[in-house]
């Protein structure tokens, strides 16, 4: 400040006395005295003047008139399109596909009451004087606690022994005796009943009466189902996370085939759990949302007028299309798009002009002149030093605010 002061006006010469060879010290600093003392009284004796020749400036702030403007565009998605085309109003589409394989094991929910019959092994001898000896399918042999079995076909016994298979002549667990001695009812009264018996040597199994699990074609029908939507989940998962950042896909153009599916069991199998294989393909489409984008904004441009602008960030753009018009599914590779433009629109305020305009104006003269803007909602000015009547003159000394938000 001291420089500019001094600029402005600067110290008196000083008239070197012939017999003073330089300067004095004391000289010096009373120049400089002097020239603070002037600065001091320029700015204490009239400061409203001085304020407001350096810092006057002003703050003007606008509040143009937003209008929500809402439009359509109707534009197609064509798969297998290389670029964009604006003319015809035709963007890039894919068709993404993934494929999914797995076997899971199911739980079998039906139920049944089984019996079966114990079997085992009866070692037949025969000491029948030399003679071998024919037993007949079903012929009886009875264990020492009275125990019914018969024999399994029919069996020619030499003499000596022979080791035949038996089968108990009912169901249940009861009859699976551990090893035991076999009379043959049948010979009862004759000579042979003494030479013709048996024995076990292994016990008897198999006997039984329980509920078993069941395969039920319900079963086998739900574990499809399940699988299938388990699949078409992790194939759908998979797949949104291969697809390139720039498409937009269309989730209702999700499309799920069962490429296979089957089970080795069938329907009535005695099983507590059995496997099920599936391989499923999804399939969705997308299309190049930055190619959308710049045709809802050539839409946008052409139907603003030259004074009218729009505040960008509350652009909203959105797409959607018609269910089952989707390029994978109607065998065209075209998808119909409906593009949903939304944005803050308001009339362009000239800054440039409007500081020309404002120059030196007052209060009454800047509500006059604001009158002249009709599409400005509300404008207001603040001056600075406090006392200032006018704007300043200098545009540099003013700053223009236009605000796009609620006042």
């Amino acid at each position: 400040m001291k420089k500019r002061l001094i600029d402005i006006y600067p110290p008196h010469s000083r008239n070197t006395s012939p017999f003073q060879e330089e300067p004095s010290v004391s000289d010096n600093g009373g120049s400089k005295r002097a020239a603070l003392a002037v600065f001091l009284i320029l700015l204490f004796a009239t400061p409203p003047v001085f304020l407001h020749f350096f810092f006057a400036k002003a703050q003007i702030e606008v509040w143009p008139h937003i209008t929500k403007l809402r439009m359509e565009e109707h534009i197609v998605a064509q798969v297998g399109y290389d670029n964009v085309n604006l003319e015809k109003k035709i963007i890039r589409a894919r068709v993404f596909e993934e494929e999914k394989e797995l076997t899971q094991l199911f739980p079998s929910s039906g139920k049944k009451f089984k019996e079966e019959k114990a079997h085992g092994i009866i070692r037949v001898y025969n000491e029948n004087s030399g003679k071998p000896q024919t037993l007949v399918g079903n012929t009886r042999f009875i264990s020492e606690d009275g125990k019914l079995y018969r024999l399994h076909t029919t069996a020619v016994i030499p003499v000596g022994f022979l080791d035949v298979q038996v089968l108990a002549a009912e169901a249940g667990p009861e009859f699976n005796i551990g090893p035991s001695n076999f009379s043959l009812p049948g010979l009862v009264g004759s000579a042979l009943y003494t030479k013709i018996y048996g024995k076990s040597l292994e016990a008897m199994s198999g006997g039984s009466k329980k509920e078993v699990a069941v395969v039920t074609q319900e079963d086998i029908a739900a574990a499809k189902d399940q699988l299938v939507e388990t699949l078409k989940i992790q194939a759908t998962k998979s797949l949104l996370l291969k697809i390139p950042s720039q498409f937009h896909v269309l989730e209702h153009s999700l499309d799920s085939t069962v490429l296979e599916d089957n089970s080795l069991v069938k329907p009535g199998a005695e099983l507590d759990q059995f496997n099920y294989t599936s391989k499923v393909k999804v399939a969705i489409s997308g299309f190049h949302k930055e190619d959308a984008d710049l045709l809802s904004r050539q839409t946008l441009e052409k139907y603003l007028e030259p004074n009218q602008a729009i505040n960008e960030q509350t652009l909203r753009l959105s797409y959607k299309t018609a269910e089952g018009e989707t390029g994978s599914s109607n065998g065209k590779g075209l998808i119909p798009i409906t593009s949903h433009i939304e944005v803050d629109q308001y009339e362009r305020v000239e800054k440039a002009r409007l500081l020309e305009r404002m120059a030196g104006a007052t209060v009454e003269e800047f509500r006059q002149i604001m009158k002249e803007y009709p599409f400005v909602a509300k404008a207001q000015f603040s001056l600075w030093p406090f006392w200032s009547k006018r704007i300043p003159q200098d545009s540099k000394r003013v700053h223009i605010d236009v605000h796009l938000t609620s006042w």
